[in-house]
């Protein structure tokens, strides 16, 4: 690869990387800041709500699937529930014979007036770590720590754990220690969690559950024998933790709309029922203790959750006990829509966002709020006088006060010229006060007895400092905003740059060097870094600011010899007559505008991509190729529509979807049947590597036959719940590593015909996708690498025919057109097609885990990851070796379409960047996001993949 090439290569692979985390920066920092008070309701008295406070966790529970009625019975058949409740009959809901409930303890909480109820709001990701951070800890970290891990706390932050007298926790490895090892004391933290081997996602997951309430069982056992144990366990502000795995695993085994995640919720209904019955009797029925029952994040239809689909963002919120206001009988009736209307809950409905659970648990224990809490509290849930509930009020607002201070002293402390926030700053006439203000006014209504007013001051409070903290936490935002933009536009500026003098012109570059314009990107650098150095900003804006003045300092110190050549080619293009007219140019420039649109809205409605595939295999051939070419060539375009119209049906097919065999079965054929074909058209006894390439193939054939054998027998399995035997995983392994190192075992032989290379290529990914499809996936990879190999020789003659009449391929070399551009277009279509015809459409929760389980069923969540990376990228280096396969059979230089691609899709990434947002719904927000982190990963992935495509292709002939 020239150096030219491997240059722009590293460059865009460096700053894609860099930018990806732009949006965290711009959007999402952590909230984490250092605040030195800590804040909880100051009474006269002293008085506390409740002595302790229990929270339990159903981890994937759905807010409709616990509190919505079933039919009786609510399945046709359903495992029998473990002891020692295997004995329980399905429970009738509210007396109705024909309806049935999963939870009758809490169902009957609620309907007897014992509970408050609602549902609880998360945010993105809907994942455990961010969850339970909103849980316990009241703030949402920002969303990039959901990759930092799972068992470690990357920042130090409170919690309701760490301020409480002690706190007993007992669920799974996976969240508790970050909360005992993030705690300033961890010997205040005990926690009680089983091994990580026994989260098996072919186990029975209940049995998790159970653990959970026999490790609370053994403990209040050894407090009888432990004066040290009993005295902490009697200590007012006491918390307990139940984290319930077992619908989780059961959620993503078996999805929620099935007997089994059913069947889970009333063990989780038992646990809570015998949680409560335990400490009734452990602290003698002394009425103190109050109880909190939610969950971290819901659960999507197909299994899975992580994004902001409302099924993985609701979830329920139960709570009863000491502190906690029954529902009176004169209440108005529940504040229904058409989400909740079916259930029939007594009572009303008080919806909450998921961090404000953390300041309700510390207002009942009478604890000080979590330093970085950003919730409100939700008064309506207390059983408290209307002082309480104003001075409740009042230590929310200034805990918030406080955080939102802490931010405005941190910036403070450095900026060159602070802004601060309006509603904070001392202006009567604008009805804005200073907080000492605000705080002395709260005050005096307390100390005068007119809690009305306190509590009214204390909740306008609470919404101006949630206003304020966010303004500091995005007190850069227009700055970093006109970087990345100016980043985005000057690496466009620069490939375009690229393309023009190095890849169509030709000319003396030296000759027209340097331009005062030059200079002042690095000027600019120079003054921004300054900047920076003084406010101690980050390292990362150092490097969103390094890239922009690299861009633009080389576009303008090329702007010379670019006005040249653009003049000298319009001129000539004039003197002869070019096709490259001024009509020509804008009605191309049209129609890739409108592709890449179309393409923008593919990531909301994948249905676009069938579009965009039937417009490549339909309109393009007939309104765009020449008569003799379409005349000549006809059964060729005709095999080119078929497979386009075929990759169009797979973006129509439904995403979420079942395990069908049967399909497998299908798809297994299909790739059997194209790489006998390819034995068949590729033989070629004159070839010096054929026979080499034959016994690979074949190889392959077998491999892919086995593993569609595999994938069926422990598929078989798990479906009886018997689990995975350990001969098909060790097959199963062994099929997937044999087929992944057969290319590299065939290495790359010289003189070999790059047909061969990339048929070797291609079938070594059958047995692959062959063990990772749950349903139609493999089918899509036959028709994906039929459309792409149907593609590069649709190019390769296309290019032949319009070739001058010297030489089949008499253009220089580096002789890029106005057609390459089309080619370009189709390259970045054909890469969204690979990610969006499997279904896996632009959301963290549209890939399965069920394929995975067939090789690993113990929760690892980064090798179960690699496994779905793994099938997600094979489309990519399909692409990447076709896409290598044109550029030489266009005699382009090497890389050429990719820098024309990396042009085309920055239009897509500064697109998606401008639409992130972090107001609206948080499915809005997860989409916007997870759109442009794909487009930034398209720019990521496709320097790597066409790198790699060069490589693997090196070496071959024609």
């Amino acid at each position: 690869m020239p150096s030219k090439g491997l240059q722009l290569l590293l460059i865009s692979l460096l700053f894609h990387v860099v930018y990806l985390n732009s949006i965290f920066s711009v959007y999402f920092r952590s909230q984490v800041v250092d605040v030195a008070e800590r804040f909880k309701v100051e009474t006269e008295d002293g008085e506390r709500l409740a002595k302790r406070v229990v929270l339990i966790v159903g981890d994937g529970l759905r807010a409709d699937k616990l509190f919505q009625t079933y039919p009786n019975p609510p399945f046709p058949s359903s495992d029998a529930l473990p002891a020692p409740i295997s004995a329980l009959a399905h429970s009738l809901a509210d007396g109705d014979e024909h309806a049935t409930t999963p939870a009758p303890y809490l169902r009957s909480l609620i309907q007897d007036g014992e509970a408050q109820w609602g549902v609880s709001h998360t945010r993105v990701p809907t994942e455990s770590r961010p969850g339970h951070v909103a849980l316990i800890g009241g703030m949402y970290e920002d969303v990039s720590a959901v990759t930092r891990g799972w068992t470690t706390n990357p920042v130090p932050f409170d919690s309701v754990f760490n301020q409480s007298s002690h706190a007993f926790t007992f669920g799974s490895p996976d969240i508790l220690p970050m909360f005992k090892l993030g705690a300033s004391d961890p010997d205040r933290v005990r926690a009680f969690s089983y091994d990580e081997e026994a989260e098996d996602f072919t186990a029975d997951a209940v049995h998790l559950d159970l653990w959970v309430l026999d490790q609370l069982k053994q403990l209040l056992r050894n407090a009888s024998s432990d004066p040290v144990l009993y005295a902490h366990l009697h200590e007012p502000g006491v918390v307990f933790f139940e984290h319930l795995l077992g619908l989780d695993t059961t959620g993503h085994s078996y999805r929620p709309h099935g007997a089994e995640y059913h069947r889970n919720i009333r063990v989780v209904d038992h646990v809570v029922k015998e949680t409560v019955e335990l400490l009734r009797e452990f602290y003698k029925d002394d009425g103190e203790t109050a109880f909190v029952f939610t969950a971290d994040h819901g659960m999507s239809s197909v299994g899975n959750h992580g994004d902001g689909h409302p099924d993985n963002t609701r979830t329920p919120l139960v709570a009863w006990g000491k502190g906690v206001r029954r529902t009176a009988d004169f209440e108005e009736p529940a504040l229904h829509d058409d989400y909740s209307i079916e259930w029939c809950l007594r009572g009303v409905r008080r919806d909450v966002d998921q961090a404000d659970i953390a300041i309700l648990m510390s207002t009942l224990a009478g604890i000080p709020v979590p330093a970085n809490s950003a919730g409100r509290v939700p008064l309506d849930y207390l059983d408290a006088s209307d002082a309480f509930r104003a001075r409740a009020a009042f230590a929310n607002a200034q805990q918030l006060l406080a955080e939102a201070e802490a931010k405005s002293d941190q910036k403070k402390r450095h900026a060159i010229a602070f802004r601060p926030y309006p509603e904070l700053v001392e202006a009567p006439d604008k009805g804005h006060y200073s907080p000492d203000s605000r705080r002395r006014k709260i005050a005096q209504y307390l100390e005068q007895r007119d809690v009305a007013s306190a509590e009214e001051l204390s909740r306008h409070l609470v919404e101006i400092a949630l206003r304020a903290s966010n303004y500091f936490q995005k007190y850069d935002w227009l700055l970093l905003c006109t970087i990345v933009t100016l980043g985005y536009t000057g690496f466009m500026a620069y490939i375009g740059v690229n393309i023009v003098l190095d890849g169509r012109y030709g000319v003396d570059q030296s000759a027209h060097r340097s331009s005062l314009l030059s200079f002042l990107p690095p000027l600019a650098f120079i003054l921004l870094a300054a900047r920076f150095a003084v406010e101690r900003a980050p390292v990362a804006y150092y490097l969103y600011a390094v890239f922009p003045a690299f861009f633009w300092h080389q576009v303008f110190r090329q702007a010379g010899p670019l006005i040249a050549s653009v003049s000298s080619e319009g001129d000539q293009a004039l003197r002869q007559g070019s096709n490259t007219t001024l009509s020509r140019l804008v009605r191309d420039s049209v129609l890739v505008l409108v592709a890449i649109e179309a393409m923008a809205y593919g990531y909301s409605d994948r249905r676009a991509f069938a579009a965009i595939a039937y417009g490549m295999g339909m309109s393009w051939p007939t309104l765009m190729l020449p008569t003799s070419f379409k005349v000549k060539e006809e059964k060729l375009l005709q095999v080119w529509r078929a497979v386009m119209a075929l990759v169009g049906v797979f973006p129509l097919l439904p995403v979420e979807k079942g395990e069908s065999l049967l399909t497998i079965c299908a798809g297994t054929v299909a790739l059997i049947a194209i790489i006998g074909a390819t034995l068949r058209f590729l033989a070629s006894p004159s070839s010096p590597t054929w026979n080499r390439t034959r016994r690979f193939l074949l190889a392959e054939v077998v491999l892919t036959g086995l593993s569609a054998a595999v994938t069926c027998s422990s598929a078989t399995s798990l479906r009886l719940k018997q689990g995975l035997p350990p001969v098909n995983q060790a097959a199963g392994w062994t099929v997937l590593a044999t087929a992944s190192a057969l290319p590299i075992l065939h290495g790359r032989p010289r003189a070999q015909p790059v047909f061969e290379r990339l048929a070797v290529l291609l079938a070594a990914f059958c047995p692959v996708f062959v063990i990772l499809s749950l349903s139609y996936e493999a089918l899509f990879y036959a028709v994906y690498s039929a459309a792409l190999v149907t593609w590069v020789t649709v190019e390769s003659r296309l290019s032949a025919s319009t070739s001058p009449k010297e030489g089949k391929f008499a253009a220089p070399v580096g002789a890029l057109q106005l057609v390459h551009v089309r080619v370009s277009l189709f390259f970045l279509a054909f890469f969204n097609l690979g990610f969006f015809g499997c279904g896996n459409v632009a959301s963290i929760s549209s890939f399965y885990l069920e394929p995975v389980y067939r090789l690993m069923t113990i929760f690892a969540p980064f090798p179960m990851g690699a496994l779905l990376l793994y099938k997600l990228l094979i489309p990519f280096v399909a692409l990447a070796a076709v896409s290598s396969v044109i550029n030489r059979r266009l005699h382009l230089p090497p890389l050429s379409l990719f820098a024309i691609g990396s042009l085309l899709s920055e239009v897509l990434t500064i697109t998606f960047f401008f639409r992130v947002t972090d107001t609206g719904s948080w499915l809005e927000i997860g989409s916007s996001i997870t759109n442009f982190v794909i487009c930034s990963l398209l720019g990521l992935f496709s320097s790597v993949l066409l790198a790699g495509g060069e490589y693997m292709l090196a070496g071959t002939t024609g």
